[in-house]
């Protein structure tokens, strides 16, 4: 393996790492969220507030050509944030799609 491709490895693995510590970090404030919105009633799925919140990282992306990627992944973090809900405060019937 080349220098040059070990090094690319190594500065994604560091990248991996610093994503992996976010997203915890992330699902720890869903977690308080879903917490909120259980003693409150609410429901977990706001429509207009998840597309406010794709909306708002989309135009943060820089290079254009990534935003198809940038906005797949953003709703698939929101998928599992919503599973996370879910799956941690017991309110399945309150999830619309």
């Amino acid at each position: 393996m080349s220098d040059k491709l070990a090094q690319c490895r190594k500065e994604i693995d560091r990248i991996d790492g610093e994503l992996m510590k976010l997203f915890e970090e992330r699902m720890n404030v869903v977690l308080n969220v879903a917490r909120y919105k259980k003693e409150n009633n609410m429901e977990i799925f706001h429509k207009d507030r998840e597309n406010q919140v794709i909306e708002k990282n989309l135009s943060r992306v820089k290079n254009k050509e990534l935003l198809p990627y940038a906005e797949e992944m953003l709703h698939a973090l929101m998928d599992i944030s919503k599973e996370y809900q879910q799956y941690k405060i017991g309110m399945r019937e309150n999830f619309i799609k």
